[in-house]
């Protein structure tokens, strides 16, 4: 059956539409089967050609369909769509379907430019694309939003302090990919002489964590010499589930402990290794801060925090960005 000669337009019932779907995937694989059997078994380019392009309309089509469903599901997002779950929603489709749907209604200009790069890739136009480009520019719109609230002024933080937790940006030259580079910081970032001309609100005695990685391990050792601490180890953080890595299979991250002055210091039971498993993007674990808290007094400061904490004063742009422990 040709669904896309029988279908120049898309159905407008909900049903239909969802039939249409489920034989158009199945009648897709067909036809991909078909087009790995021609390559076999060598028949006329022509031949191939033609059912490449069949593939690529049914494709285009399938997607097209799917935007419909998600633009009728979000017109009836407080009727029983909403209200009763996932058993109301028509047969066939998930809660997830749902949601990648209306995702997909609302972008509509970037379900068209993937069919669009398709054809000239000579390629099919997935849903995987589309929601992989949609997350891109969601993240490339947050960063730059988060940039103009940069340029537009925060608060900076007062006075001094007597410990400093510091985590930066840093800057890693990776392009954001949310399917292949999900490691890439969802942030701007900043470079290292950006980092290092930062005016550290340091008391004459202050204790200072700087946070880093394998890659800017020597540069955190830099900045900390160049704001005038000395260094004296690195606290280990075990994420206890293996990461990214080229070389290495990254599962730890490490926090530079340096000191100015004379800082209060009685404790002589604190190991250089924390293990908890890791959670958000740059979230650190909960027992660091309790570390600190439970052993350290005076004025504390979280530097590029992005959680609010009792007893800590907190700068950044991103400071609501995780509530909780």
């Amino acid at each position: 059956m040709d669904l896309i000669k029988q279908n120049n337009k898309l159905p407008i019932r909900m049903e239909d539409l969802t039939r249409f779907i489920l034989i158009g995937r199945e009648k897709l694989v067909s036809v991909r089967a078909e087009i790995r059997a021609i390559d076999k078994i060598g028949l006329a380019q022509e031949v191939k050609e033609q059912k490449q392009n069949e593939a690529q309309d049914l494709a285009g089509a399938l997607l097209d369909a799917e935007t419909k469903i998600g633009e009728i599901l979000k017109s009836r997002s407080t009727s029983t769509f909403k209200k009763g779950g996932e058993k109301n929603l028509p047969l066939g489709i998930n809660k997830f379907q749902s949601s990648q749907f209306q995702l997909m209604a609302k972008n509509i200009d970037i379900v068209e430019r993937v069919k669009a790069e398709a054809i000239g890739n000579d390629d099919l136009p997935t849903r995987t694309e589309v929601l992989r480009q949609i997350k891109e520019i969601e993240r490339e719109e947050n960063i730059i939003k988060q940039k103009d609230i940069i340029e537009s002024g925060i608060n900076t933080p007062k006075g001094k302090y007597d410990l400093i937790v510091f985590d930066p940006p840093w800057d890693y030259g990776v392009k954001y990919n949310p399917e292949t580079r999900r490691v890439a910081n969802p942030y701007p970032e900043m470079s290292n002489e950006e980092i290092k001309a930062i005016d550290i609100p340091a008391n004459k005695d202050c204790v200072l964590w700087f946070w880093t990685t394998h890659k800017f391990i020597w540069n955190a050792k830099e900045i900390m010499d160049n704001w005038g601490f000395e260094y004296k180890g690195i606290l280990v953080w075990n994420k206890e589930k293996m990461g990214m890595g080229s070389w290495f299979r990254m599962q730890c991250e490490f926090c530079l402990l340096g000191v100015k002055g004379k800082p209060l210091w009685n404790i002589n039971n604190l190991r250089d290794i924390i293990s908890e498993p890791r959670r958000e993007h740059s979230r650190k674990p909960e027992g660091f801060y309790d570390m600190i808290d439970n052993n350290f007094v005076g004025k504390k400061l979280d530097y590029f925090s992005r959680q609010k904490r009792k007893g800590w004063e907190v700068f950044g742009n991103d400071i609501n960005k995780y509530v909780g422990k």
